[in-house]
């Protein structure tokens, strides 16, 4: 009888979360077009805020942005230590491995799960996917073939009795963050050591956009929350850290478990949103790849300025797919994977239910914050304290969502202030969403052509 509820005869490489069962297909579900631009890590919106790019308030925000809650200050500390290890030289002499592809990817993947990851995937890396330059503006060579994508999950039983976006919102992030670059540096040093080039990347640095690596490696599809891989058993309550090697390895497929058709019928994330900055409407085309775009500015100014919490997870702690363990849950997400036609009677009911709101059980963090730069001093402040907001208004027009394009973006070298144009960010979301129309348009004519052909 024990016998049926066994791992024992489940590979190592496999995981525990039957990833094998998901549908795989040749090309992610969201279109990826060949004209997609590498940009400068000056780019990125965290960076823009330390340069003072959103303003003096996520300017002066922005340097306590970790520290400001004693428990990440902690993990954050450890986290940077493993910096310098990022990198190193092979060793001169290779081992011998088994010429064996499939073998070699089994390997590492057991490798990481032995290490103690939730899931892993392994893609071929595309030039694109590495940033042009560093923050010093110098270039960044795309140098390695494959991506290992290593995913952690932020534990559901907190992100359960938190409103998602209060005192341990930044912990769960930095305790997956610790968990992935941890693993990824030991990775990368065995790799080093077996003769090959490897390289960690976690988010205290790395060389690579993490997001499309996960997409790739087929961990999961992107979804409405816009810059966020949402995958079929953990939802979106996970973050990732890389490895990318010259390793020769069998890589994995992207899959589809019907999340487009979901994400369009479910607004739940853009509805909690306290930022406002989830769109309710449709997908746009940015830098060659269609993606539900969020307000990233608006995004990043309360995640960093947040007076009542830590950081910002609430879309995670909303979505209908962050659920764990019951067998109704199980149920329901073979449902919406399985039968399209529930999808809609499944997102109505997770409201019904009160999915979002917060647990009691297992609330043990403390909402501390740190009030002296010596670090020693806490002040116990509010907290958001939020359940639904099922009144709110779900209009497409009630949110207004600013883009900002790949080629008005702050240069690589560039150290003073960009401030963020937000008026022409309006104009150019017009764009981006007609721009979309036209790629899906050309992309269903070439292959109406090829089946007459």
């Amino acid at each position: 009888m024990l016998g049926i509820f066994s791992k024992r005869n489940r590979p190592l490489h496999m995981g525990r979360f039957p990833m094998e069962k998901i549908k795989q297909v040749d090309e992610p579900t969201t279109l990826i077009t060949g004209d997609i631009k590498r940009v400068p890590k000056r780019a990125g919106f965290f960076v823009r805020a330390f340069f003072g790019d959103l303003g003096p308030k996520a300017k002066k925000e922005i340097r306590r942005f970790i520290t400001k809650n004693p428990l990440n200050a902690a993990m954050g500390h450890v986290h940077w230590t493993q910096v310098p290890i990022h990198k190193g030289e092979p060793y001169t002499d290779p081992a011998e491995l088994p010429d064996d592809p499939e073998l070699i990817a089994k390997h590492i993947k057991s490798l990481c799960y032995f290490l103690d990851s939730d899931m892993v995937g392994i893609c071929e890396c595309p030039d694109w996917v590495w940033y042009s330059e560093d923050l010093d503006g110098e270039p960044i060579e795309a140098k390695h073939k494959y991506a290992i994508v290593v995913v952690n999950d932020q534990r559901w039983e907190t992100l359960d009795s938190s409103s998602g976006d209060d005192w341990v919102s930044g912990a769960q992030s930095y305790r997956a963050y610790l968990k992935g670059s941890t693993t990824a540096v030991i990775v990368a040093d065995y790799i080093r050591r077996l003769g090959y080039e490897a390289q960690a990347h976690s988010n205290a640095d790395g060389d690579v956009m993490q997001i499309p690596l996960m997409l790739l490696a087929g961990l999961g599809e992107m979804s409405r929350i816009g810059e966020l891989v949402l995958n079929p058993f953990i939802g979106p309550r996970h973050k990732t850290a890389v490895i990318t090697t010259n390793l020769p390895m069998a890589t994995d497929k992207p899959i589809d478990f019907g999340l487009q058709d979901f994400c369009s019928k479910c607004q739940k994330c853009a509805r909690e949103c306290p930022a406002q900055a989830i769109p309710f409407g449709d997908k746009v085309l940015y830098n060659g790849y269609e993606i539900w775009k969020p307000d990233v500015e608006k995004c990043t100014k309360y995640r960093v300025s947040n007076a009542k919490g830590s950081s910002c997870g609430r879309c995670m702690k909303m979505c209908p797919w962050n659920k764990e363990g019951l067998l109704q849950h199980r149920l329901a997400m073979w449902a919406a994977i399985k039968l399209p036609w529930s999808r809609r009677f499944l997102i109505w009911l997770d409201d019904k239910m009160g999915y979002g709101t917060r647990g009691d059980v297992n609330r043990w963090w403390l909402d501390l914050e740190t009030q002296k730069k010596d670090g020693q001093s806490f002040h116990s402040d509010n907290a958001n304290a939020r359940d639904l907001s099922l009144d709110r208004d779900t209009s497409m027009g009630n949110v207004k969502v600013a883009t900002y394009p790949v080629d008005k973006l702050p240069r690589a070298d560039q150290k003073e202030p960009v401030p963020v144009d937000r008026k022409q960010g309006l104009k150019d979301t017009k764009a981006a969403e007609e721009a979309l129309r036209r790629a899906l348009k050309e992309r269903q004519d070439a292959e109406r052509a090829k089946a007459r052909v």
